[in-house]
């Protein structure tokens, strides 16, 4: 049987922050067969459309280029996978890009390496205290922190997780930070765990996912 693999650049708008991973999955699956593309699936009693997103995204998280990728049984066009698609798509989801990859490309969810961020902060604080608190994390050797993981509490190092963070803007009591952080296999960081470092934990914040970075994007 033949096998294509298209890989679509989407973004999540504010208002489906709040689906989970699961739901935008099924979003996409059912989108899919509204438009009558025609999907692989896998074998067994169970089949399961080909589908692979990146990177779940949390709970209250929008993204502005979101990556999955889709096995179809015979060969589409960006063109017209776009066209057909798009409308059938719930509000909220739109397609910015779609390419051809080869079908036996290493897995999205394997070669992830790290996420940026844009991440609206609502704060009094001053342009300078925030550079100092920014400069004063990015200074250290080490960051704990706790976490849960399967019920069960542990401390872990930030640090290591934490690549670039710059503060963009601050006017009218919103700062901006820019921040790229570790993801994939290889460890993730949350914007919320930095916001933590510094000190805005209670702050209203609002986190945008902008892009992901592979391991086949690095040069």
């Amino acid at each position: 049987m033949v096998r294509h693999r298209l890989r679509v650049t989407f973004a999540k708008a504010l208002q489906l922050r709040y689906i989970s991973h699961l739901d935008l999955q099924l979003a996409w699956e059912r989108a899919l067969r509204r438009a009558r593309i025609p999907l692989a699936y896998s074998q067994g009693y169970n089949p399961q459309a080909k589908l692979q997103l990146a990177s779940g995204l949390p709970l209250g998280y929008c993204g502005a280029a979101e990556i999955l990728d889709v096995i179809l049984t015979e060969p589409m066009s960006q063109e017209e996978f776009t066209t057909r698609v798009g409308p059938a798509l719930p509000e909220g989801l739109t397609i910015g890009e779609v390419r051809e990859v080869p079908l036996k490309s290493r897995s999205l969810q394997s070669a992830l390496h790290q996420a940026e961020y844009r991440v609206i902060v609502e704060t009094s604080l001053s342009a300078d205290e925030l550079t100092r608190r920014l400069e004063k994390l990015l200074a250290t050797d080490r960051l704990d922190q706790q976490r849960v993981r399967k019920g069960r509490s542990e401390t872990f190092d930030l640090r290591p997780l934490v690549d670039k963070v710059q503060l963009e803007s601050i006017e009218e009591g919103q700062a901006i930070f820019w921040m790229r952080l570790s993801a994939g296999q290889r460890g993730n960081a949350r914007p919320d765990a930095v916001l933590t470092a510094l000190d805005l934990a209670n702050a209203y914040s609002q986190v945008e996912r902008i892009r992901l970075l592979f391991e086949f994007d690095i040069r």
